[in-house]
């Protein structure tokens, strides 16, 4: 009859007194010991299609994002975010960074807070026309605002003195950059921050 492991964890460990079986020994060791290690995954995506029933106090690593998560018994909490470097920002189409700035649009983790900074143009120099949520770039994976549907803050343009300032939303499903504003601008400035979760 198997005993218990001696840490109160509820593993099963092979007893001097069963029958030889070195693989119900294996396996029952493994089934005890493994979902109480820290698990490693590329994605949440990966977790979510491996692990369809966590249990309350799993703790798993997440590749792309570089971050560890506790499972409460009904959701997966982050407890430990990495600090991430400097990264561009994927630029859509027909725009590039300001010239008149010394970086370009960028991001920075430092545990669950993201930086951005940098400004924008239209890479044919004129002016980014008034718009309704247009798609400027894209946040990188690991620095998108996963626990909240989007991140939004005011942002700095040059649209004139009626007109100072547009909205920058950043998504949380794929990263996209959106802004928002009544005005013609020849610019449009990301300086801010946000929680990841």
């Amino acid at each position: 009859m198997p005993t218990q492991d001696d840490y109160g964890q509820g593993i099963d460990l092979i007893s001097l007194t069963d029958a030889p079986d070195m693989a119900k020994a294996i396996a029952d060791l493994a089934a005890g010991v493994i979902p109480r290690s820290m698990l490693r995954f590329a994605s949440s995506s990966e977790r979510g299609a491996t692990l369809t029933g966590p249990e309350a106090g799993m703790v798993t690593y997440l590749e792309d994002v570089k971050r560890l998560d506790v499972y409460d018994g009904s959701k997966w909490q982050a407890i430990v975010s990495a600090t991430l470097p400097w990264a561009n920002v994927s630029l859509a189409s027909g725009y590039k960074a300001w010239e008149g700035g010394t970086v370009g649009p960028r991001v920075r983790r430092e545990g669950s807070i993201v930086y951005l900074e940098g400004r924008l143009q239209r890479t044919s120099g004129a002016d980014i026309a008034a718009s309704d949520g247009v798609t400027l770039g894209t946040v990188p994976t690991a620095y998108r605002p996963v626990g909240h549907y989007a991140e939004g803050f005011v942002t700095l343009t040059n649209s004139g003195a009626n007109t100072p300032v547009g909205r920058i939303e950043i998504w949380h499903t794929d990263g996209t950059i959106r802004y928002w504003s009544d005005k013609a601008t020849s610019f449009v400035g990301f300086s801010s921050w946000w929680f990841i979760n």
